[in-house]
């Protein structure tokens, strides 16, 4: 225990991380974009919600450096920002399996 001791990094980041992550339409929105570039009407007629709702929820995502966006005339279309969201989602869902599967 002793040389645990002070080990313990700053846990602020990735607690706002998971945090942001917590939200399923936020969820959903990065696991569409983890499969491809899409625009804010596009993710709003796959969620079936709003094309404000989902433009809320994509500028947290922005905000939290997980998604970027380009425009392409009047159409602004978005991206995860890195590689390291689409493992980060990958992960989530290998873990999320492997525990229902070992709960049965």
């Amino acid at each position: 225990m002793k040389k645990l001791l002070g080990t313990v990094p700053d846990m602020t980041g990735l607690a706002e991380l998971f945090k942001v992550l917590a939200d399923e339409t936020r969820a959903r929105i990065v696991y569409l974009l983890s499969k491809e570039e899409l625009c804010v009407c596009d993710i709003a007629t796959i969620l079936g919600t709003t094309v404000s709702n989902v433009s809320h929820h994509l500028r947290v995502l922005r905000t939290s450096h997980l998604v970027r966006f380009r425009r392409d005339g009047k159409q602004v279309y978005y991206t995860l920002d890195d590689d390291h969201v689409i493992h980060i989602i990958r992960e989530g869902f290998d873990h999320v399996n492997h525990t229902t599967r070992t709960d049965r």
